[in-house]
């Protein structure tokens, strides 16, 4: 039991925790210190209308005990004058904070955001994309408890406590004392509130993490749910999970409701006693009506800061559980220092090399072992072999989106360590096998290959990429919104304007991985020959299945298992007996290829 208590606290109650957190948001509580500022001149003038309304309620009172009409009204013009200033302050306080506030959340984003975007590709795939939605819109927003108004409350409700303590003190003492006794039982009854609290808060911070995720998966695998008929089921899984929050939050309403609950007893029982000693000094003419009044208006204050602290701990409590995902996410190192983005005149060219490179995604198992590979600058390359072999990979570790565990790479004699992600992946022009399009219009999507793309280069590409007649033949044109990742196109369009982004980023590095296996024959038979163009004057890798789309390569490398087994021209390689002849030999005792070279003769 010792044991467990001792661990409880050193969970809930370690300074680490507090300088993790606060050490992190500080920047941006500096960076709206403005706000800050204007927050605490408004404590000062709300401590000052705190004292003054009843001081106010107490001398007009005794002053219409005593009927001293005239006085009374001459009291009017102040009273009118304290609540003019009260909805002033209300008002700029209001404004204040959500500055203090969302501005901080705004700017924790932003920051957030850019992390993961300089994260390294390895990184990233650890996370759900649901769970990463879930830091946004609900990890983030859990804040509130470390910034704004709950921040100032750490120095607002002490102080509040000790302006009106000896403001009552000089009423009378004894009042005083009776109050003070409820301290202690607010104070521990807010630390066990605010401890409950947080340990819910990371199951619901977790909770809401997971149900984002299979949302996330349910809208991308939308067509794959409904050809397995797996609808109910993931159904039921939603509304397990959602049963479950509902369950959450549901005991921290009852966790919330008991706490209020006693501090409304606990502050009623206060009134009650302090209202009866009051009215017993009142009889013995020790204090007038006003002054109990004024006192009685005021104990609430003695007593809410320390509820008020308690609330301010419990709100910490659930910020710190929403902070710990966040930062388990920022404190993973970046890759790159800045955000990388496209430049012209800076990008590198020449043989392309790897040098006994040892590389593996996931430890004691290793796609190269001190591996190496030259590829002539202008030539055309082509990766050849079964299924993880590591074609891809090399394309993976070229852009720079993961790195070897040893080893280097080079281009034109460059490491790839020397080069800024900037200039490297603007030197880099990437067909993928599984084109990804922006929700948004044909158009944008293909501006995005570079900055400063003109009108006519942008139809001059899809012309050449055998698709600017089907742009044409849409609703509007290039204007036409094409859905999330191009879902109103087929497979074919999606890859042809992969095509002709590749084309109009004009890179002196061409990576294409199974370019064309999305298109028909007579579609690949023009698309080609744009491919042909693009690769004069450039290096040229490309990752083929079918073999007769590369068999007019300068050079084809047959991998197997993370090394190269076989080099040479398609010829050469045919008449040697192994992986690439039989590669060959199988593609066309399995199926019918259409006989189109990628690369001409």
């Amino acid at each position: 039991m010792k044991d467990q208590l001792k661990s409880l606290i050193t969970q809930y109650f370690s300074m680490k925790d507090i300088r993790r957190v606060f050490s992190f948001v500080l920047p941006y509580i500096l960076k709206r210190w403005k706000a800050y500022i204007a927050i605490l001149l408004l404590l000062g003038l709300d401590i000052y209308l705190t004292i003054a309304f009843a001081k106010f309620y107490g001398e007009i009172t005794d002053t219409a005990i005593h009927g001293g009409y005239k006085q009374i009204l001459s009291f009017i013009p102040y009273g009118a004058l304290l609540i003019l200033i009260s909805i002033a302050s209300s008002v700029s306080y209001t404004f204040f904070n959500m500055i203090a506030t969302n501005g901080v959340k705004m700017d924790l984003k932003n920051h957030f955001f850019n992390h993961i975007l300089r994260l390294p590709s390895g990184e990233v795939s650890n996370y759900r994309s649901g769970e990463l939605m879930s830091h946004f819109s609900n990890d983030i927003h859990g804040v509130d408890g470390v910034i704004g108004s709950s921040l100032i409350s750490l120095v607002r409700l002490p102080i509040i406590y000790i302006v009106v303590f000896v403001y009552l003190v000089n009423i009378n003492l004894t009042l005083c004392l009776v109050s003070l006794v409820i301290a202690p039982i607010a104070a521990l009854s807010g630390l066990v509130f605010g401890l409950l609290l947080r340990k819910n808060g990371r199951l619901i911070h977790r909770l809401v993490g997971n149900i984002n995720s299979l949302l996330s998966e349910t809208f991308h695998g939308l067509m794959v749910i409904r050809s397995f008929t797996l609808e109910k089921l993931h159904y039921k899984k939603y509304v397990n999970q959602n049963q479950e929050l509902y369950q959450l939050e549901l005991e921290n309403a009852k966790l919330q409701s008991w706490y209020k609950t006693g501090e409304q007893i606990i502050g009623s029982i206060t009134f009650i006693i302090n209202l009866s000693i009051g009215a017993l000094f009142v009889s013995k003419g020790e204090l007038t009506v006003g002054a109990l009044l004024t006192f009685l208006n005021l104990v609430t204050h003695l007593f809410y800061p320390i509820t008020g602290m308690a609330n301010v701990w419990a709100g910490f409590q659930r910020s710190v559980a929403a902070l710990e995902r966040v930062l388990d996410v920022l404190e993973k190192p970046a890759d790159v220092k800045e955000l990388p983005s496209f430049t012209q005149n800076s990008r590198v060219n020449g043989n392309i090399e790897y040098r006994n490179v040892t590389f593996s995604y996931v430890e004691n198992k290793k796609v190269f072992e001190h591996f190496n590979l030259e590829i002539p600058k202008g030539k055309v390359v082509a990766l050849v072999g079964p299924s993880g072999a590591g074609k891809s990979t090399l394309f993976n570790l070229l852009q720079g989106f993961y790195k070897p565990q040893s080893g280097d790479i080079l281009i034109g004699g460059k490491s790839l360590q020397e080069l800024s992600a900037s200039d490297l992946r603007s030197s880099i022009a990437l067909v993928p096998q599984e084109t990804f399009l922006f929700s948004g219009t044909v158009k944008e999507n293909l501006f995005i290959a570079r900055p400063n793309i003109t009108e006519k280069e942008m139809v001059e590409a899809a012309i050449r990429a055998e698709i600017h007649d089907f742009i044409l033949s849409l609703p509007k044109g290039y204007d036409t919104e094409i859905g999330e990742n191009g879902i109103k196109l087929s497979g074919g369009q999606k890859q042809r304007i992969a095509i002709a982004r590749a084309i109009l980023k004009d890179a002196p590095i061409l990576l294409l991985d199974e370019a064309t296996s999305a298109l028909d024959g007579e579609t690949e038979y023009y698309v080609k020959e744009a491919l042909e163009e693009l690769m004069q004057g450039r290096t040229t890798i490309i990752i083929a299945h079918r073999l007769t789309t590369i068999q007019h390569s300068d050079i084809i490398m047959v991998m197997d298992q993370g090394e190269i087994v076989q080099q040479g021209t398609h010829n050469e390689l045919m008449k040697q007996i192994g992986l690439y002849r039989k590669l060959y030999d199988s593609s066309f005792s399995s199926k019918s290829e259409s006989n189109l070279p990628l690369v001409a003769k």
